[in-house]
């Protein structure tokens, strides 16, 4: 195989469905020549086959000359041709056991955002064999003890008893990973006192006293924010992953498929290497690297929210016992900036496989907030889960890029147990009428065939389920609201896909409502993920900045106010065409799309009758905007959006703003 190929697939192997794209080096830059998706359960062999015979039928002068002039045998480039690829984690759950109910509430909310499924209990609200059982539910993959850094009251009296309950619990369960945060990392040696673990005979010649379990410090330097500024220190392992030579929780061991992932004939991808792209010249944002696999692509992780310099140190891994739990020491629930982000970052890095498409979306994101030298924002919305994430260019030069994000397996537009507020989201955001059993049963069925009806009414469904989906992701991270609105609001995720992009378009704004006026996109051939996983910064960049006009796909632009005062007129829009100058008048609590085509760009000239608050607060405004599939849209509505809790009124105004962006509803 050539050292510098001049094409490479880029696959992204989701939980529902598996995308795959074809890039390739056109006129001296790397390009998207094509991309498909399939259902999960398709052999991505006959995916990529089907792709490049696509391309042979369509171009096959391109496909000879990406091909170096070596033939047009299929069968040899899907071979032989590298591959980048990205996986969706399977869910996982955590039980979360602390000794006050506001300390729960804290390690919850990190655990959540860490894209867990959350179990939760604390000692003055539920007794030890309610504990118990959360601890050794099958279904439950860690646990996580945690205090204040200097626990007191009640919370200091019933730490002793939980890391007794929790140490006894993993002599039932020894392949438990054991989380001890803030004030429980006192109670480390309950786990070696009270495990029954025979004396190691090397330990003992060698004159050295058994150490019992396996235990990991993760020591956290926190910094005010997620600033990247340099590289982690030599020697380093980022927090979050096992030290050299142990597996990461949740990862099967060497050879072994983990659950849920591809069989091994398709792991076998990873193997080839990624392209070679030349860096270009930057000051580089610092990332943790986690080591690199000889058999796959390991992308690093992007710190979430704040970084957090963690050195992890493997404590007696070689002398304890096979057998023995695994004990990781972290951050406090309060730690970081935002509060929590510390073990955020410590129980992604546990959860998410080393290749997450998730997490990737999320560091192509910061990536591209640097290439772009613009602030970018993204909703995902997957079958396993949802991620948030945001980045922006800081400093003098806009060489630091900040960021922030969260996963969130309750995001997920088909979670595996609807409850009560799932259902009330879908039934709050459908245009139809849905009894509330028959509801459950769609989301069952939706889980358990997501690609399917995906046209008329189920189209329909999927659009309410992805929004309550989103609204969930948009509830579980207030810290947003704070900021401004991005100059780039990006869509991913393989149900945004399938929808039309006139109704992606409405959903971020119903959903992402914060006064300004921003770029929408969607990530079409999911082409985030795979891009993430790519180690080097100045690699990922490098690629990004040739192919951010391929793979985000112009929606529009949204022109968002706040302070609209309902009344006949709320002012006027003046759009400077290329020929011509048009003056729409702007009607309060609407929608307002005016035809802007992809490519196109304009300026507009905003009067308002009242002052209202766009970029700052005033009656005119002059605006850049950039066409789409969508156009322009001006949203009139209130910010918060507020919609009557009469469900028949509710469903009226809904189908209303849907149908001037998707008239085929109504055929």
């Amino acid at each position: 195989m050539i050292s510098q190929p001049r094409a490479f697939f880029a696959i992204d192997y989701g939980s529902a469905t598996t995308s795959a794209a074809l890039l390739g080096q056109v006129g001296g830059r790397w390009r998207l020549i094509a991309h498909t998706s399939a259902p999960s359960s398709v052999e991505v062999e006959a995916l990529l086959t089907g792709l490049l015979n696509q391309i042979l039928q369509t171009d096959p002068a391109l496909l000879d000359q990406l091909a170096g002039g070596e033939g047009e045998d299929i069968r040899n480039f899907v071979a032989a041709w590298p591959r980048l690829t990205a996986r969706s984690t399977p869910q996982r759950r955590i039980a979360v056991l602390a000794g006050s109910r506001r300390q729960r509430r804290r390690l919850e909310n990190s655990a959540l955002r860490a894209g867990w499924i959350v179990l939760g209990g604390s000692a003055d609200e539920d007794d030890l064999v309610a504990l118990s059982r959360l601890v050794l539910s099958r279904d439950t993959n860690a646990v996580l003890l945690g205090a204040d850094p200097s626990p007191a009251g009640d919370e200091k009296r019933h730490l002793p008893d939980l890391a007794a309950l929790v140490a006894a619990a993993t002599h039932l369960r020894p392949e438990l990973t054991v989380i001890l945060a803030g004030g429980a990392a006192a109670f480390e040696m309950a786990f070696a006192s009270n495990y029954d673990v025979r004396p190691n005979r090397a330990a003992q010649l060698a004159g050295m006293p058994d150490k019992g379990p396996v235990q990991t410090k993760i020591p956290a330097l926190v910094t005010p924010f997620d600033e990247t500024a340099g590289e982690a220190p030599a020697g380093e392992v980022p927090a979050g992953e096992a030290p050299a030579g142990e597996a990461p929780a949740g990862e099967a061991p060497a050879g072994e498929a983990p659950a849920g992932e591809a069989p091994a004939g398709e792991a076998a991808d990873a193997t080839r290497p990624g392209p070679t792209i030349p860096p270009v010249s930057e000051t580089p944002t610092a990332h943790a690297q986690a080591p690199a696999a000889a058999d796959d692509v390991a992308p690093t992780f992007v710190a979430a929210s704040i970084p957090v310099a963690a050195s992890v140190t493997a404590i007696n891994s070689a002398e304890s016992h096979s057998s023995a739990p695994h004990v990781l020491l972290a951050p406090d629930a309060e730690a970081g900036q935002p509060a929590g982000s510390s073990l955020q970052q410590v129980l992604e890095g546990l959860r998410a496989l080393k290749n997450d498409g998730r997490l990737g979306v999320a560091r192509s994101i910061a990536s591209l907030a640097y290439v772009l030298d613009r602030s970018v924002e993204v909703i995902e919305v997957g079958l396993q889960g949802g991620l948030r994430a945001r980045s922006e260019p800081v400093g003098q030069g806009h060489f630091g890029i900040v960021s922030s994000h969260a996963c969130l397996a309750e995001a997920s537009f088909a979670p595996s147990d609807p409850s009560e507020e799932v259902v009330d989201g879908v039934l709050a955001w459908s245009t139809t009428i849905q009894d509330r059993h028959r509801l459950i049963d769609r989301l069952n069925d939706l889980r358990l065939t997501p690609w399917g009806e995906a046209d008329g009414d189920g189209a329909v469904f999927r659009l309410a389920a992805a929004k309550a989906a989103v609204a969930r992701l948009v509830e579980a991270t207030p810290e947003m609201a704070a900021y401004s609105m991005p100059e780039l609001l990006v869509a991913a995720g393989g149900i945004f896909s399938s929808l039309p992009p006139s109704v992606v378009a409405l959903a971020l704004a119903d959903l992402v409502r914060r006064a300004g006026v921003s770029h929408l996109a969607c990530d079409q051939a999911r082409l985030l993920g795979p891009i993430g996983v790519i180690e080097d910064e100045a690699e990922r960049r490098s690629l990004l900045a040739n192919l951010a006009d391929d793979i985000l796909v112009p929606l529009g632009s949204l022109i968002l106010p706040a302070g609209i005062k309902y009344g006949r007129s709320a002012g006027h829009l003046r759009f400077k065409g290329p020929v011509s100058i048009s003056e729409i008048e702007l009607h309060p609590g609407a929608v307002q799309v005016v035809d802007l085509p992809p490519g196109s760009t304009a300026k507009i000239d905003l009067d308002f009758r009242d002052a209202v608050r766009l970029s700052d607060r005033g009656h005119h405004f002059s605006v850049d905007v950039a066409g789409g599939l969508a156009g322009l849209l001006v949203d009139l509505r209130d910010i918060p959006l507020r919609m009557s809790d009469r469900p028949e009124s509710r469903r009226a105004a809904l189908a209303a703003w849907q149908r001037g962006m998707w008239p085929e509803v109504d055929e």
